[in-house]
Formats: C-alpha cells, sequence, structure tokens
C-alpha cells in the first residue's frame, strides 16, 4: 500500500475537549471527534495544540516503561510513558493519561481536563481508523516494529504527531500523541509498535 498519497481525508486530531461517554457512545464519539478538521484544507493534520488560555496539561515524559496494569478491551500495551496510565477505554479507543491526571483534588474538567476521561486533552490516544476514511496522509515514513507506518504532524503543532500503523487487514492503527506531552520521535514510533489490536477491537465511524 503506498503510505504517501495525499488523501482529501484528514488525519486524526481532537479539536473538542468533552465528549459523551458511556459503553460504545464513548467510542463512536471519540471517533468523530478525533476526525473533526479545522482549517478547510485537505493536507494531513495531527492533534491541535491547546488554545493559549488553557493550563499546562502533562509534564514531559521521555522514557517509556513495561506496562503492567489491566489490559485495555480492544487492545494492548507493551509500554507506556513512564507514570502513565490507561484512563479509558472501551473496544474501540483507548485514552491513556499522566498520573498528574488521577492525583489531587477534582476540580472542574473544563479548568483541568486532564481529570476527564472524555478529554484528548494532553494525552495519548488509541483507536482504529474509521470506517469511513479512505487513504492515509502525507507523512514521514516509519517502520512500526514489523509494520510499515506514517508519523504525520499537522501544521499547527509544535511536537504532537498521529501515527499511523498499517494492520494485517488493511486497516490503519492511528496513535494520537498531543502536543507537549514530551515524547521524542523514537518515543512515539516505540510506543506504537508495543500496541497490539485485539480480537475484539471495533472501528468507529464518523
Amino acid at each position: 500500500m503506498d503510505l504517501h498519497p495525499q488523501s482529501d481525508q484528514p488525519a486524526p486530531r481532537h479539536r473538542r475537549t468533552v465528549l459523551a461517554v458511556g459503553g460504545s457512545a464513548f467510542a463512536v464519539a471519540a471517533i468523530v471527534a478525533a476526525f473533526s478538521f479545522a482549517g478547510g484544507g485537505t493536507g494531513p493534520a495531527g492533534p491541535a495544540q491547546p488554545p493559549a488560555d488553557r493550563p499546562a496539561v502533562a509534564a514531559a515524559a521521555t522514557q517509556l516503561v513495561s506496562y503492567t496494569g489491566k489490559q485495555p478491551k480492544g487492545f494492548s500495551l507493551d509500554k507506556v510513558p513512564d507514570g502513565w496510565f490507561v484512563q479509558a477505554d472501551d473496544a474501540s479507543s483507548i485514552v491513556l493519561a499522566p498520573r498528574s491526571a488521577a492525583d489531587g483534588p477534582k476540580v472542574d474538567p473544563s479548568t483541568n481536563p486532564l481529570q476527564d476521561p472524555r478529554s484528548f486533552v494532553g494525552k495519548i490516544a488509541v483507536m482504529l481508523q474509521s470506517k469511513d476514511q479512505q487513504g492515509v496522509p502525507a507523512g514521514e515514513a516509519v517502520t512500526v516494529g514489523d509494520r510499515k507506518g506514517v508519523l504525520v504532524k499537522g501544521t499547527d503543532n509544535t511536537d504532537g504527531r498521529t501515527l499511523w500503523v498499517e494492520q494485517p487487514s488493511g486497516t490503519y492503527l492511528l496513535i494520537q500523541f498531543w502536543d507537549g506531552i514530551g515524547l521524542s520521535r523514537d518515543a512515539m514510533v516505540d510506543f506504537g509498535a508495543g500496541v497490539h489490536v485485539e480480537k475484539g477491537a471495533q472501528q468507529g465511524v464518523g
């Protein structure tokens, strides 16, 4: 499969702070929000930067460590950034957050989206390519374990990326790394090599 064609479908990104949650609703809402696209262009885009009025959402996390927690429903993980955990999951998606999201007093999620499991702000989101999306955005070709991948950077990103990993079925695994979480390019690829799509994983629509 050609990993470099320009597509009229945007790369995944998350413009909304809060998603609908609850069973399959979380999966569908996550996919829909992840594929929303700002700017009206047709080129690739990655996850958006948080607005300037939002507080810093995550400390740098540059080292991956073995994952020892409960495995998510539709995927399994070999590694996570040091100090991170699975904050939300269903058969269609995973949201990983830094430990600070679980520490301290609970506040209004609108003032601290890290504590909201429905938000992708400052986090890593894992999902399958939407059933409605065709083609792969242009980006940097990478080898992710024993599979081909594309690392896509949006024009409004600094170090945030979306990693597309080709699966045997021809569908792609998508991993969105929010801007400012401190993972290097190589760490993103290494993380992606340790994400495995399980039999029960489901594609979203939208």
